[in-house]
Formats: C-alpha cells, sequence, structure tokens
C-alpha cells in the first residue's frame, strides 16, 4: 500500500501513522507491586467521575509520536485532532500521511474531515492486538497507577507530565509499536 501510496504521489514523501485514543479519570487504577513477604499493599483510592482523553499518533518505524489531549472523544474533536497533528507533524504539506486507526464510529464518520495529505486506513474490525498505537498507553498508565486524583486539575498535569516524557522516547515507542508486519514507511 505505501508503495503505491508513493507512487500516486512520487512529489511527497510518504509516511505511515497509527492513531488510537484512551481515557483517563480520576477513578484510581490499582496495580499490583512487588511487597516484602509478609507487608500488606496499602495505596490511595478514589472513585472520581471526571474524565479526559489522550489521542495518540505514532510512527512506528522512527518511535516519533504526538500525543494531544481532549475532553471527549467524537467526530469534532477528531477532526480537531487531525487538524493539529497535521500542522504539528507536517506544516509545509512535504507528505502524504498514511493514518491507520481502528473502526470506531468516530472515524469512519461521513463528517470527518481529513486535512490535504492525510489518508486514513482502517483496520480489521475487533483487532485491538493489531492496532501498534494500542501500546503508547501502558507506559502513560504506568505513571498514573496507585494513586489517588483529589480534583482533574491534578490528574491533567500528572497525564501531561507522563504524555510529554514520553513523546521524548522514541527507542522505546518504536520498540513497542513496530510489529514486523508494518510497511517500512
Amino acid at each position: 500500500m505505501v508503495k503505491a501510496r508513493q507512487r500516486a504521489h512520487p512529489e511527497q514523501r510518504v509516511e505511515f501513522w497509527c492513531q488510537d485514543e484512551a481515557r483517563y479519570g480520576t477513578k484510581s487504577v490499582l496495580s499490583k507491586t512487588w511487597m516484602k513477604r509478609g507487608e500488606r499493599q496499602s495505596v490511595p483510592h478514589s472513585n472520581g467521575y471526571a474524565w479526559l482523553y489522550v489521542y495518540g499518533f505514532v510512527h512506528p518505524l522512527t518511535g516519533r509520536c504526538d500525543l494531544l489531549r481532549f475532553d471527549s472523544v467524537d467526530v469534532a474533536s477528531f477532526n480537531a485532532a487531525l487538524h493539529l497533528f497535521k500542522a504539528r507533524v507536517d506544516p509545509h504539506n512535504e507528505a502524504h500521511i498514511i493514518l491507520y486507526v481502528d473502526n470506531a464510529g468516530w472515524h469512519r464518520s461521513k463528517r470527518v474531515i481529513c486535512p490535504e495529505g492525510i489518508e486514513l486506513m482502517f483496520s480489521l474490525p475487533y483487532t485491538p492486538e493489531l492496532m501498534p498505537a494500542e501500546h503508547l498507553w501502558p507506559p502513560i498508565k504506568a505513571g498514573l497507577v496507585n494513586r489517588a486524583w483529589n480534583s482533574r486539575a491534578e490528574l491533567l498535569a500528572a497525564v501531561d507530565e507522563r504524555c510529554a516524557w514520553l513523546m521524548t522516547q522514541e527507542a522505546l515507542v518504536s520498540h513497542t509499536t513496530f510489529f514486523h508486519w508494518l510497511p517500512n514507511a
């Protein structure tokens, strides 16, 4: 597919990116931890109901990623995320980006407006294990487990910190998101 797109767009480089969304909330995520024998784990816990969503874009070959925070997942937010992503990774329209997305309703809607230079490619239905962008979330979640959030602002700060950290970890991101069957673009 990438080679065919390269022939169709010889004046532009063709890049293969993947995209997914994740929800984070003020409800605590609990995880097991190592403890000395005979000791019990004690962690703070909160049953909050405030949420935020992170839209993740990843170039598996290089490990470049762009993480954007939104308040919802819907067509309007997806459109905004696509435009922000395009402006951040290819502001001069030098690339043709094939964006591999899942089959969420807000991805397939007729109201989706792709910026020039972005082409959506849909994954097989019900196959999250085939989506490289799904592997962006465990490193972010690892910094958020076993903590209680007193407010949405505290959660926002922690998620922003983890996202900023992950965007600098290109080797880690490439290692976890590059599957052998992906195109080298």
